[in-house]
């Protein structure tokens, strides 16, 4: 199971980097996308390392709701962010099927917002 957990990680971190890539290209909708993508595995490996399991959804809603089961600083990320974490969320449907055009801003407010999550749960992150 524990190389199962570790492939969440691994896979967040090709999302992250795939992110940066599209943003660098001025690709906004596919640089979102990624975030969305990276953000949903970092923290479905937290729930998988912490609880054994994950919910099989896809929205960040859900997901931070179960986290802050695991611990209140993650429900009060998710209260302080609310409105960049939705906009993130929705990149997932947005971007895929819709022509949903996003700015430069938008993509950075989003990249900082994972970037922040990172550092926040820098610890829950580690592969034991």
């Amino acid at each position: 199971m524990k190389e199962e957990i570790r492939v969440f990680a691994e896979k967040a971190r090709k999302f992250e980097d795939a992110a940066r890539y599209f943003a660098e290209k001025e690709v906004y909708d596919l640089a979102g996308f990624h975030i969305e993508q990276a953000l949903q595995l970092y923290i479905k490996f937290i729930l998988a390392k912490e609880l054994g399991y994950f919910p099989r959804v896809h929205s960040l809603t859900k997901l931070f709701q179960e986290l802050g089961k695991l611990d209140e600083s993650f429900k009060e990320f998710y209260e302080e962010k609310e409105i960049v974490l939705k906009d993130i969320e929705d990149a997932y449907i947005l971007s895929r099927y819709f022509p949903r055009i996003y700015s430069k801003k938008e993509i950075e407010e989003m990249m900082r917002s994972l970037e922040e999550f990172k550092r926040r749960f820098e610890k829950w992150l580690s592969i034991d």
